[in-house]
């Protein structure tokens, strides 16, 4: 068997092996099955050219990484909030900071849960799963697979995102670099092609991204307090200090980047 069927062969079985993980909310479990699903997904489009048509594959895969990311995002951005309270001192903690943090992402996290247990309990995602099985079964690619055209991909959008001024539009073009550099990614590890360079530029395309998502909900959690009635305060020095977080990180996309590009 081909390396580019053994890696897609591995994360089908890791979708299946961890759904009565991601059922019970086990930790990590629902974040490694949406990894898995997206990893397949963005494989079947890369190595389309020398794969069998692969039909409604990706698009169910996406469907599914889309039910399964909302618990996950809860999560990660509870625990980022409260970690960035833990960095704040006591006197600049105004108002039922905490408890409203713990509470709003309670609810979001279960509210998304509810949509990933809908979605595994579905017909759909079980067609998906035997879809998925008997299209891996027996299949072998017709020829070398080229990866040229996504490396090409990753490069322009990292020109185009560099010269940015830093804003909204320049957060979106990131977005979408990092998003390329995950593809590449995947294609590379499923290759056993050198990786680690690529990974270390999605991871810090990803950590940026994180500190936007996290200032927009920062916003947001304000808003709720104001409405509220309580002191909004200590939300507007929690965004100071993702600002600040986000100090160097053109130094360190660059520098990732160099490397990256080695093998790009």
């Amino acid at each position: 068997m081909s390396s580019l069927m053994s890696a897609l062969g591995a994360r089908a079985d890791a979708l299946a092996d961890l759904e009565p993980a991601a059922r019970a909310d086990e930790p990590d479990a629902v974040h490694q099955m949406r990894v898995a699903a997206r990893t397949l997904r963005a494989n079947l489009r890369t190595f389309a050219p020398v794969l069998p048509d692969s039909g409604d594959l990706p698009g169910e895969l996406a469907w599914l990484g889309d039910a399964l990311g909302p618990a996950r995002e809860a999560e990660v951005l509870s625990e980022t909030v409260m970690d960035l309270l833990a960095r704040t001192p006591e006197d600049l903690v105004l108002g039922p900071v905490r408890s409203r943090v713990l509470e709003v992402f309670r609810l979001e996290h279960d509210a998304a849960l509810t949509v990933v247990g809908e979605a595994l309990d579905s017909e759909r995602y079980r067609d998906l799963v035997s879809a998925l099985k008997d299209y891996l079964d027996g299949t072998q690619p017709s020829g070398k697979p080229d990866l040229s055209a996504l490396h090409r991909k990753v490069r322009r959008r990292m020109k185009a995102a560099l010269p940015l001024p830093h804003g909204p539009e320049r957060d979106v073009a990131m977005h979408e670099a990092r998003k390329a550099a995950r593809r590449a990614r995947y294609a590379a590890e499923a290759l056993g092609h050198p990786s680690k360079p690529i990974k270390k530029l999605q991871d810090v395309l990803g950590e940026e991204h994180d500190r936007v998502v996290t200032a927009s909900a920062l916003t947001d959690l304000a808003a709720g307090a104001q409405l509220e009635g309580e002191n909004a305060f200590t939300y507007g020095v929690l965004i100071g200090l993702v600002r600040c977080d986000s100090k160097g990180f053109d130094k360190r996309v660059r520098r990732a980047w160099r490397k990256a590009r080695k093998v790009l």
